[in-house]
């Protein structure tokens, strides 16, 4: 299925590559947006959740009696009142070594991080939930608060008892020669990077409103998600709702970014109160219990190490990437999202490295889940390739632009050594490409001039290669079993309007817009013309979630196939009309006619309409469905690629950092709409800046969460946004339908690196360098005098041992 049915002659392009304005603006802009917390059904109840107030804890007893007796309170539910109807989720992927875990929809016997769900209350507003929730008594007898992953991942103290040996994924694979490379090495760099804890921070938080009517015994559920059909799925998996009466809702959401990407246990509690009750329930968090118990993102320790040559081509690459995964899986990705996608997905990047040896773990803690968030695992896979790249560079004394020059892939298509194939690919164009942006000699000047003065410039390049468009095929090409399933729908009016149905819904990505543009290509007829809907209901299209970079291509290319079998149904009628061959008609503009012959013409509305209405205008034995749905995937995987390249302003006194400029390259194939490729990029690197200067979820000793608002938890806001360049290359996708490939995710796979090797820059002069993120100014002043906190890399003959040791299967610890 990799490429759509195609006709004769070519479809012209005449709305995609075009900046056609975002037909979702109006509404969003003006305030007329719906959202999950502008839902209200009649008779509603809110929820509220009593939390763990400690890390790690027996529960001794909980006293529910006065919350029951306050006025206005419906239900109380602890675990016991729930576990006849589900035992918890379990999450189990398909990568290898990771470990099934099941997490509860409310704590039972063990609270296991602060902010888990431990009391369900129920009433008639949320204010009169909180303060009930302010009525439970929760009696809890501490227990030894597993809190470093380092430390958790060689045994010790046990965080949950389904992982007595706090191991929830493990696995390693060597490709080709690696010892004859480090034993030939004449440079061996080596480097332990730590990218901290952090939020996705969606601006709307997460919630839900569940209305099950028992008359007819159907759930409807309104959920801020990133995946729909995957909710309905466990509502059915383990709540036993059927999935035919059930109908999952995505109103307008205020971002994801990989967090909604998740099924949360309060989604599955809403709609079985909601059936015990008989009456609509909504739950919307607060941004507290968002950063507590949200699912957090990112927080790695990666060691690396490349064997080089004399002239700086490595010729082999170790790494291993241990994730904090805290104490559950997050279904359905699991702690694999991390370290498994650090280094066993591209583990030698876009560098024509031989031989590769690699160890992924997750270490179970006493924290908040970990989850995906926008660059998942790219992020701190691609921060140490490119970090570690500066450093052998500043080692053989060649510029960052050279030592890359040296080491990239230069034709396609290339088989990295796994033996997963790269089909095109603008590498070397995108380091030559950022080195003009930049202007590296006169950057270079202007950076020893700076210093005279006492400002210290540095810039900072990163270059990266992304599995985009995440399919079947991808999952496939490394080992997995996992299949994704996605449709859309089209069907023409007979007035020649067109309705688009998208099984992929939007978090704000455009896909309204870009959705409309392939369409109005593939059937000829103005983009006004074209209407969407992107994903609302589960009743429509389906679709495998708004993950992995994947609407673009996968959402697109399910359109191009629908699109094109009205498109064969108005050829067809249009040549009958015309008395020509079908292999002569045009649609474009609106109409269509011979090739060669424009005056031959008809408006594509009156085909539709005879389609409809006039059985004379059809060829012998025609069909005249104008209504189709089509499901598109692919059987191996596609590559975006792209840079950064950034110029700082460090501050040794204060320890501040300034970005000054950023230069970006992207090459996504065919871009749909320029304007929301660049709007993916701003946002995606301003993010990236955010986690890699001031962004940091914080857990004290007892492992409670610091960072509990957005006066300690610091996004990144527009006075901190600096200017862009951004230029484009166009390498278009053998796989896809119109050459696209994904690219929502290449900002922050690629951003935090540059800003390192930015700041490392502009610390040279003081001998010394930074490895983890973020990048603050106290730990910046410390490097300036000559201090780094974060230990050295650990030996990678021990980590290779404990990798191979059997892991321990669930026993009588089930109660830690």
């Amino acid at each position: 299925m990799d490429n759509p049915h195609l006709i004769s002659p070519p479809i012209t392009r005449n709305v995609i590559g075009k900046r056609v304005p975002r037909s979702e603006d109006a509404k969003l802009l003006t305030g007329r947006g719906k959202y999950l917390n502008d839902i209200n059904v009649d008779g509603q109840f809110h929820a509220c959740l009593v939390r763990s107030p400690a890390a790690h804890a027996r529960i001794s007893s909980i006293e529910t009696t006065q919350a029951e007796e306050f006025p206005g309170v419906h239900l109380v539910w602890t675990a016991s009142d729930i576990e006849e109807f589900c035992p918890g989720i379990e999450a189990q992927f398909s990568a290898d070594g990771c470990l099934p875990m099941t997490m509860p929809l409310l704590a039972k016997d063990v609270v296991r991080y602060v902010g888990e769900p431990v009391v369900l209350v129920i009433a008639d507003t949320r204010a009169i939930a909180e303060d009930a929730c302010d009525l439970v008594n929760l009696e809890l007898e501490q227990i030894e608060a597993v809190l470093d992953p380092r430390a958790s991942i060689q045994g010790g103290p046990v965080a949950n008892g389904e992982r007595p040996d706090n191991v929830g994924i493990r696995g390693r694979a060597t490709f080709g020669d690696i010892d004859q490379a480090f034993n030939e090495a004449s440079y061996v760099a080596s480097a332990l990077y730590h990218p901290g804890r952090v939020a996705a921070a969606p601006m709307e938080t997460r919630g839900c409103l569940a209305d099950y009517d028992w008359t007819q015994d159907r759930l409807k559920l309104w959920v801020s998600t990133q995946m729909p059909h995957y909710v309905k799925l466990c509502l059915s998996l383990f709540l036993g709702f059927d999935e035919s009466r059930s109908e999952v809702l995505s109103p307008d959401t205020g971002g994801g970014f990989g967090q909604k990407a998740h099924v949360f246990p309060e989604e599955m509690l809403m709609p079985l109160a909601s059936k015990h009750l008989q009456a609509p329930i909504k739950w919307v968090e607060d941004r507290r219990e968002n950063l507590l118990a949200g699912s957090h993102a990112h927080e790695q320790f990666v060691t690396i190490q490349y064997a080089a040559t004399d002239e700086g081509k490595v010729t082999g690459v170790r790494t291993h990437a241990l994730v904090d995964g805290g104490a559950y899986h997050m279904p359905p990705q699991t702690m694999a999202v991390e370290s498994w996608c650090s280094v066993a997905v591209t583990p030698t990047g876009v560098y024509d490295i031989p031989a590769t040896e690699y160890v992924y773990e997750a270490a179970v803690t006493n924290k908040c889940p970990m989850g995906a968030y926008r660059g998942v695992g790219y992020m701190a896979g691609t921060l140490a390739r490119e970090c570690l790249m500066d450093d052998l560079a500043r080692q053989i004394k060649i510029s960052p632009f050279e030592i890359r020059r040296r080491n990239v892939v230069r034709e396609f298509p290339w088989k990295n050594p796994q033996g997963i194939d790269f089909d095109e690919g603008s590498w070397l164009a995108t380091i030559n490409t950022l080195e003009e942006m930049v202007d590296y000699p006169a950057f270079l000047k202007r950076q020893e001039e700076a210093r005279k003065e006492g400002k210290y410039l540095g810039l900072g390049i990163s270059v990266f290669v992304e599995s985009s468009g995440e399919s079947t095929g991808m999952l496939q090409a490394h080992g997995m079993h996992e299949i994704y399933h996605d449709t859309a729908t089209v069907k023409m009016d007979s007035t020649g309007s067109v309705t688009v149905t998208s099984g992929l819904n939007s978090q704000g990505q455009g896909h309204q817009t870009t959705l409309a543009q392939v369409a109005a290509d593939v059937l000829g007829v103005p983009f006004e013309a074209i209407s969407v809907d992107a994903g609302t209901s589960t009743k429509g299209a389906y679709g495998s979630g708004t993950v992995g970079s994947r609407a673009g291509v996968i959402a697109s290319g399910c359109v191009n196939r629908a699109a094109h079998a009205i498109r064969e149904k108005l050829v067809a009628v249009a040549a009958n009309m015309l008395e020509a061959s079908a292999q002569d008609i045009l649609l474009e503009d609106g109409a269509a006619f011979v090739a060669g012959a424009p005056e031959s013409r008809l408006n594509i509305a009156d085909v539709a309409s005879a389609i409809y209405w006039d059985a004379s205008k059809w060829p012998e034995g025609f069909d005249p469905g104008m209504e189709f749905t089509r499901a598109w995937d692919t059987s191996r995987p596609m590559f975006s690629n792209g840079g950064h390249a950034m110029i700082v302003e460090l501050d040794p006194v204060t320890g501040f950092v300034n970005v000054e400029k950023v230069f970006s390259v992207e090459d996504c194939g065919v871009m749909i709409n320029p304007t929301i490729v660049e709007g993916q990029i701003r946002g995606g690197v301003v993010q990236g800046i955010g986690l890699s200067l001031f962004e940091q979820l914080v857990y004290d000793k007892a492992g409670n969460l610091s960072t509990t608002s957005f006066l300690d938890y610091q996004t990144p806001t527009m006075d901190v946004s600096p200017p862009f360049e951004i230029r484009h290359l166009e390498t278009p996708s053998k796989i896809s339908a119109s050459g696209v490939k994904g690219m929502g995710e290449s900002g922050l796979i690629a951003a935090p690196a540059a800003v390192l090797n930015a700041v490392n820059d502009a610390l040279s002069p003081f001998g010394t360098a930074l490895y983890e993120l973020p990048a603050t100014p106290e730990k910046i002043v410390r490097a300036t005098q000559g201090t780094v906190d974060l230990d050295g890399p650990v030996d990678w003959a021990e980590l290779w041992d404990r990798a191979a040791a059997p892991v321990l299967d669930r026993g009588s610890m089930e109660m830690q």
